[in-house]
């Protein structure tokens, strides 16, 4: 980007910020705190609400401070597990409501909600909180555009997120928000509703489309549309949730417990298929395993792959298996091994004390799987291991971000973690495992 392109984006940048309004009154959101940013940015905004928005009801409560168990972490140098260690049993903060919202005359654009006012963009602040904006761009320069005005008949709901493009996130931070559409429909009865939702690939959206289906059950009058991310869309009235999570440092035990709840009372004839399955053995102990080409794999799965199947573990990829198959596969086990990615997500479907025990390439500070710990009141295990640099056997392309980047565990510190994860059933297991030089 040249200078006068530079001058122009940060430009852009100042003219949003400058604008940004608030989805309602901060009383309302963050009486009890749980505002996605400074203090600072907080009174700025105190003053400047949306005008174009009504709060219909509310989705989930708030919920409160926490301390999370302090966590259990193996492998890596004792240099980053000091440091992860501490970051990871920090005090979270509390979390505001998630509200259902009417906003009328309003714009969909890089992610975000805006009105326009004066020739310029006034764009909601809870669809554009600072930590997200690495993914959600928010409208360009070329704003006052319309592609496309949404005239579905009836009522047009938003489900969307800055993190909608990856499975984790959906599952976590967008899907709960289906609770909403109990309040449209007592606002207004036997009126159809369209859940738009923000395309990004074929796969994640014909799971997305399918979890849908699946929180929903035979629920009728409910369609799906997705649009295309990089156009402008103009909604005369859209309906939205206000996140039901902040980012990265909290999630709403209220959101995952209805997650749960509607998931298993729609899987109970799998469900039971599969613990008659479980009496013979089969599906106890589940290893999470990650297709290669998502990068953020194992450059020694194999001898991983070994020691685990020795202790009667089987290897299974989400991604290669309905959602709904997912839900029940990880709430029928009784440990689950996972290599850190969206797959573990699905760890919220788990019976409450099922060990999790999580592998993590070194240097990677996501908190994303201990914030699901903290809200099931568990601790947080995982075993480090170093990063492989692209080239060195790795099937990594170099560019991939380093968060990408294979990676190894010790099989040691595996069974290390396991016999302290569950000692009843792998107290003896390190001994189990071979030493570099044996035969």
């Amino acid at each position: 980007m040249n200078e006068t392109g530079a001058d122009e984006a940060a430009a852009h940048a100042r003219l949003i910020e400058d604008n940004l309004v608030l989805t309602c009154e901060a009383e309302r959101l963050y009486r009890d705190g749980g505002f996605a940013g400074d203090a600072a940015l907080l009174d700025r905004l105190r003053g400047r609400v949306s005008r174009h928005t009504r709060v219909v009801g509310e989705v989930f409560p708030g919920f409160p401070a926490h301390d999370p168990e302090p966590p259990r972490l193996f492998g890596g140098s004792a240099a980053f597990r000091e440091k992860q260690g501490a970051a990871l049993a920090a005090p979270r903060p509390p979390g505001p409501p998630s509200l259902l919202c009417e906003t009328r005359d309003v714009r969909l654009a890089g992610n975000a909600l805006f009105h326009v006012a004066d020739g310029r963009p006034q764009v909601l602040f809870e669809t554009y909180r600072p930590q997200e904006r690495h993914v959600v761009p928010g409208p360009g320069p070329d704003f006052l555009q319309v592609d496309e005005s949404i005239a579905e008949p009836g009522l047009a709901f938003l489900l969307n997120s800055a993190g909608s493009f990856n499975y984790g996130h959906w599952l976590i931070d967008d899907l709960p928000r289906l609770r909403a559409l109990d309040g449209l429909r007592a606002h207004h009865p036997g009126v159809p509703v369209t859940l738009v939702l923000v395309s990004y690939f074929p796969h994640i959206d014909a799971a997305r489309r399918r979890s849908i289906q699946l929180l929903m059950g035979r629920r009728s009058g409910v369609s799906i549309r997705f649009l295309d991310r990089y156009k402008t869309y103009h909604f005369a009235c859209l309906h939205h949730a206000t996140p039901c999570s902040l980012p990265s440092t909290g999630k709403s035990p209220h959101a995952l417990s209805f997650l749960t709840r509607q998931v298993r009372a729609r899987t109970r004839l799998p469900r039971a298929v599969f613990g008659i399955q479980r009496l013979a053995g089969r599906g106890r102990r589940l290893f999470v395993d990650r297709h290669p080409g998502r990068g953020r794999g194992l450059a020694n799965r194999e001898a991983v792959l070994a020691v685990l199947r020795g202790l009667g573990f089987e290897a299974f990829d989400p991604e290669l298996t309905s959602v709904r198959q997912q839900a029940v596969r990880f709430s029928a086990a009784e440990i689950v091994v996972g290599i850190a990615g969206a797959g573990m997500a699905n760890t919220v479907f788990c019976r409450p004390g099922t060990p999790i025990l999580h592998l993590v390439p070194e240097g990677w500070e996501d908190p994303f799987y201990a914030e699901l710990a903290a809200v099931r009141g568990e601790s947080y295990r995982a075993v480090f291991g170093p990063r492989v640099p692209p080239g060195s056997g790795s099937a990594v392309p170099p560019d991939w971000p380093a968060h990408l980047h294979d990676f190894s565990v010790e099989p040691t510190e595996l069974m290390a973690a396991l016999a302290a994860a569950d000692p009843a059933r792998f107290s003896g297991a390190r001994r189990a495992v071979p030493g570099p030089d044996a035969p």
